[in-house]
């Protein structure tokens, strides 16, 4: 899928690049949040020391941070994207992920929002196109 970033964006993925020296996949956003998915392998330059990197990048975008690694095995992006997973099925195009009870608030965000940015760079990054918390 070809993705379109409008110039806040494209001003956001350079500063994330400049301040990492990573790549950055893919990228969306919310009112008090940014996700990055950043190249395989590189999440944690990306985060950096202590979360340092992350940290200074939140600063000055005014928002919370997230960074995802890219891979390109779908159940292994959907792991790294929901950290708190004890298993992962993918069926068809749609992956169940089995959560914790106390983590599934954390998981799916204030109104559905960190679960529907999830699917939404799932969509856009892979062959899955839906998520299910079970």
């Amino acid at each position: 899928m070809k993705k379109k970033f409008d110039k806040e964006a494209i001003q956001s993925i350079s500063l994330f690049e400049e301040e990492t020296n990573v790549e950055v996949k893919d990228f969306i956003e919310d009112d008090d949040s940014a996700y990055f998915l950043v190249e395989q392998g590189k999440a944690g330059l990306a985060i950096g020391k202590n979360g340092k990197n992350i940290k200074k990048i939140g600063k000055m975008l005014g928002k919370r941070i997230k960074v995802f690694e890219y891979e390109e095995n779908d159940k292994k992006l959907v792991k790294n994207m929901v950290l708190e997973s004890n298993n992962v099925d993918i069926s068809g195009d749609t992956a169940f992920v089995e959560v914790d009870e106390k983590d599934r608030g954390r998981v799916i965000g204030a109104n559905g929002s960190n679960i529907e940015k999830v699917r939404t760079l799932l969509r856009r990054n892979s062959d899955v196109e839906d998520l299910k918390l079970k």
